[in-house]
């Protein structure tokens, strides 16, 4: 009796430890599923806009001539914008209710997100990359990736009204908290160059090489995250002094690299891993938590009061959903 009484207790024991961890593993697996869905666009999803009342999220799908419209309430596809030519990167104007798009195919168009219509287009001679806009939204500058030029653009009649000599191979560009700079991206040469917007005066910043490529920034533009595909790496740099502040290694092929709307986390999305990993945006240390997504993840923005995370899945022309547990 004493022997059956013991392993029956032993017995009891092992599936309470059993029974009690399985339980947690499979919760943690279909929260993971369930908090997640896959919304399908355009070819080639890539960069994002988020309308400022966070309610609408325009997609730029590099292959295709549309903009995708996803409502992040309903998250799905509830419309889309035509006629532009290969949507590359967006930036709004100034406090307008005004977004401007870069077409890699020699075009920018203005966009109302209030109706989601082209209000203004125009065609230039070369190709063109990543676009930013000063402060007060009356200039734009893109990159001309095949001229290594950036230029100055009139937001109003778009029409260029300066340029600037970069590296080789130019792609992200970002503007300093003075709108005395801006920052360009080179990606064949491995460096950033730091143009003087008065003086067109160009400093060199020399990382150690590989690729980068995207650049980010926080709201008032005194930080720039940008991404280093190839030495994976985010070099964290400020605009006041043109210094990198930290770097964040051991990454896989990292792309975007932004910051919460509550500017309290960093999102970086891992191109080569298919994982978005979460830092602190203050210590910079990682946390424990990251998301898995679909193939070839560039893009990536938090909404709704930073409860849903929206990540551009290049290789699956989809947009991944992911439901934030605070």
């Amino acid at each position: 009796m004493k022997k059956f009484t013991y392993f029956g207790i032993l017995s009891l024991l092992l599936l309470y430890c059993c029974t009690s961890e399985i339980p947690k593993n499979k919760t943690d697996t279909v929260n993971k599923i369930e908090n997640q869905k896959t919304v399908k666009v355009g070819k080639g999803p890539d960069a994002l806009f988020l309308t400022p009342d966070e309610k609408y999220l325009y997609v730029a799908n590099v292959e295709d001539n549309f903009i995708s419209i996803i409502s992040t309430e309903k998250e799905e596809v509830v419309g889309k914008i035509e006629g532009i030519k290969y949507p590359w990167g967006f930036t709004r104007c100034g406090s307008s209710n005004t977004v401007a798009v870069s077409g890699y195919d020699k075009q920018i168009s203005l966009i109302d997100f209030t109706t989601h219509k082209v209000i203004k287009q125009k065609d230039y001679k070369f190709n063109l990359g990543g676009i930013t806009s000063s402060n007060d939204g009356n200039f734009y500058y893109v990159i001309g990736t095949e001229t290594q030029k950036a230029y100055k653009i009139d937001s109003h009649n778009l029409n260029i009204v300066d340029e600037y000599k970069t590296g080789n191979g130019p792609d992200g560009i970002g503007i300093s908290k003075d709108n005395s700079k801006i920052y360009t991206t080179n990606t064949k040469d491995g460096t950033i160059s730091v143009i003087n917007l008065k003086t067109k005066k160009t400093k060199i910043l020399n990382f150690g090489g590989g690729k980068p490529e995207l650049i980010h920034y926080n709201k008032n533009h005194s930080l720039l995250f940008i991404s280093n595909f190839t030495l994976n790496k985010i070099h964290i740099i400020s605009t006041e002094t043109d210094k990198i502040l930290h770097e964040l290694t051991a990454l896989s092929s990292p792309e975007e690299a932004v910051l919460s709307q509550n500017e309290k986390l960093l999102y970086v999305v891992n191109f080569g891993s298919k994982k978005v990993l979460v830092y602190d945006a203050t210590t910079y240390q990682k946390l424990d938590m990251e998301y898995s997504v679909g193939n070839k993840p560039i893009g990536i923005v938090s909404a709704l009061n930073d409860t849903k995370l929206f990540v551009t899945n290049y290789g699956d022309n989809t947009v991944s959903v992911i439901r934030i547990n605070k």
